[in-house]
């Protein structure tokens, strides 16, 4: 029989409750995981998308760069979101994770490519394999965005040209118009699939300067203070609401630690 079905144990269950836990919590200060993720995300995003875009590369180019690609902007993308976590960052956590995931199994599908085990693919016809994978990307993208909009203008700039670029290429890849040089998805980089898929390369290149520019600032700021005459050189544009955002973040709903809150006499 539970407690809330036994009316006699209701002082229990009341002081049970009101008790505050014997635990002590320890926050240990870490540096600001967005920075690391932003950098990772900016250097693959950009040489990924510079290479879609066709300004370098030929066929063979991502077996030779898929290493940088799933390393750097992978592992180290993906790592800043797990450490996210640590520091209450729920944004960092969701969106390095996210596309932390995505550019490791890039990594992946390229070396397969590498060693044969799989066919190429280009990126310019209908891929509806990674179409699959876009949706998920450019749905939680959104999400992300919006949130970004509570911070500043650099970062919700970013997230956002890259959901912009990610919904075209979403749509570009579940795309299957047949073969015409004009308007198929198998167009030999002539036709509207090809303008489009370029297009979304460089809503990505624009992502990848904004989060350069937010890491520039994470390191100008820690060298020369938030308050430094070459500080001022790189806005970023904080909302009001970040303005006023404590430095320390309360717990929101962590196991173990909102019920420890001693309630107010």
């Amino acid at each position: 029989m539970s407690v809330e079905s036994h009316p006699g144990h209701e002082d229990k269950r009341n002081t049970v409750l009101d008790k505050v836990p014997d635990v002590q919590i320890f926050l240990r200060p870490i540096a600001p995981p967005a920075a690391l993720g932003l950098a990772g995300f900016a250097g693959s995003t950009w040489i990924t998308a510079s290479y879609i875009a066709d300004w370098w590369g030929n066929e063979e180019s991502p077996t030779i760069f898929f290493p940088f690609v799933a390393i750097f902007g992978g592992l180290a993308q993906f790592i800043a979101g797990i450490k996210g976590f640590e520091a209450r960052d729920t944004l960092v956590t969701v969106i390095n994770t996210l596309w932390g995931s995505f550019w490791i199994a890039i990594g992946i599908l390229y070396a397969f490519v590498a060693a044969g085990a799989l066919p190429p693919h280009s990126t310019h016809t209908h891929f509806p394999e990674l179409a699959s994978w876009f949706v998920v990307l450019t749905v939680f993208t959104w999400s992300c965005a919006v949130a970004a909009s509570a911070r500043d203008v650099v970062l919700t700039a970013c997230l956002t040209s890259l959901a912009i670029g990610s919904t075209i290429a979403c749509c570009l890849f579940s795309y299957n118009g047949g073969t015409s040089e004009t308007s198929g998805s198998g167009d030999g980089l002539t036709g509207s699939v090809t303008m489009g898929i370029k297009a979304a390369s460089y809503f990505w290149m624009f992502a990848a300067l904004c989060a350069w520019w937010r890491v520039t600032v994470y390191l100008i700021e820690e060298a020369y203070g938030p308050g430094s005459a070459i500080t001022k050189f790189f806005p970023i544009g904080r909302t009001p609401q970040e303005k006023l955002a404590p430095y320390v973040i309360p717990g929101l709903g962590e196991p173990g630690v909102k019920r420890g809150v001693p309630k107010p006499m």
